[in-house]
């Protein structure tokens, strides 16, 4: 039972000094970067050693209200924004009857990355959707969806098993 003792009181002291020398190291890593992120002591000495300041550029922005941070320019370009999300068109399938996943699958197969579904026997979450299945959907098979449909699409769905309502 002595024996023990001393093997299990080595690794306790291996995991303290292992953290002191982490720690030492992620306090290290803090220092160097907030060092470097204030522009480092070499750089300005380098740049105030040659023989002219610069004054204009830095200057031009601090003309402004001292309290304000200076607004990004904006882009030079006159083309619309691109569309975040493509817009979709396509004739909605009938979902009824499929596993939740399946029919998540197909809405993707159309463009739409984001759907719903929502319990119809109360408030339970759908974790694995392969468990559920669709018992209704908010837009009916054969209509036409066209622009944007993300998150538009809602499932009614049950777990395996129960019966739809």
């Amino acid at each position: 039972m002595t024996k023990a003792l001393p093997e299990l009181h080595v690794p306790v002291e291996r995991t303290r000094g292992t953290r002191s020398r982490m720690s030492a190291v992620a306090l290290s890593f803090a220092v160097v970067t907030a060092v470097s992120a204030c522009g480092g002591g070499e750089a300005e000495s380098d740049s105030a050693a040659s023989s002219e300041p610069t004054t204009a550029a830095p200057t031009t922005p601090l003309q402004q209200s001292p309290s304000e941070t200076p607004a990004p320019a904006p882009p030079t370009s006159t083309a619309p924004p691109a569309p975040t999300t493509p817009a979709v068109s396509f004739t909605m399938p009938d979902f009824v009857g499929m596993d939740l996943q399946s029919a998540q699958d197909l809405v993707q197969t159309n463009g739409v990355w984001l759907s719903v579904s929502h319990d119809l026997l109360g408030s339970r979450n759908q974790a694995i959707d392969s468990n559920w299945m669709v018992c209704d959907q908010n837009i009916p098979a054969g209509q036409q969806v066209t622009g944007e449909a993300e998150g538009t699409i809602d499932f009614g769905v049950v777990k395996r098993g129960e019966i739809c309502p």
